[in-house]
């Protein structure tokens, strides 16, 4: 029996079965670790299986070479190593993981144990209750981490990007918890190049970074019921 991959709200209407998706992937991290570059290894693979857009930017978020997945796990830090650190972490991109696992939506844990969902800002943000339940869930998950300090940076070009760094704020106030929150327009660079640790699931910023956690991942398999996460 053949599963389709249920991702529905980005996918197109055919989705890609499941089972075709995970062949492709075999064939991207051979690919990757003979050497050839992502974007003419995906190439190859996404023509080959008749891939669509949305179903190589799956491959292309998810797959990576050994030494790819080497190099992060070295970098990345277990929960119980946090406690007296200064955490920096990417809003939006912990904020979109978090509420898509409360919306229902299915997200992937990748080659490099990073869980990731696909939704996509364009310059807008939809703000709502969920948004500010994703919010409380991480801050009382950072709380419980027992680290220094933390700051959460919001790309100030998006929609009610200033909104949510306002209510950032007030969260971390409401749990006495060390931190604050701004907007920014170089998210990516400033997380790069911290010596705090950097949460995200941003492979630029992950593969810069001097340490690293995957805050979203930690938050949505400790307090988010039958969510649903997928390896290929």
């Amino acid at each position: 029996m053949l599963y389709h991959l249920d991702l529905g709200y980005m996918l197109s209407k055919e989705d890609t079965c499941l089972e075709v998706l995970r062949e492709a992937a075999v064939d991207l991290r051979y690919l990757l670790n003979r050497g050839y570059r992502k974007d003419s290894a995906l190439k190859l693979v996404g023509d080959k299986y008749q891939l669509g857009k949305n179903e190589r930017l799956v491959l292309y978020r998810s797959i990576y070479s050994k030494n790819e997945v080497d190099r992060v796990r070295e970098k990345m830090l277990e929960s119980s190593m946090l406690a007296g650190r200064e955490l920096w972490i990417d809003g939006f991109n912990v904020l979109n993981t978090v509420e898509a696992a409360l919306k229902g939506r299915l997200l992937i844990l990748c080659d490099d144990g990073v869980v990731r969902d696909f939704s996509q800002i364009y310059g807008r943000y939809r703000f709502s209750q969920l948004t500010l339940s994703s919010l409380q869930l991480i801050v009382e998950e950072l709380k419980a981490l027992y680290p220094s300090y933390v700051k959460m940076f919001y790309d100030s070009q998006v929609s009610k990007s200033g909104e949510i760094a306002k209510r950032t704020r007030e969260v971390i106030s409401s749990l006495r918890l060390r931190g604050d929150a701004e907007t920014i327009k170089t998210v990516d660079s400033v997380l790069s190049k911290t010596d705090a640790v950097a949460c995200t699931s941003d492979s630029v910023i992950l593969s810069a970074s001097r340490y690293i956690f995957d805050l979203a991942g930690y938050v949505i398999t400790r307090r988010i019921n039958n969510v649903r996460i997928l390896t290929l």
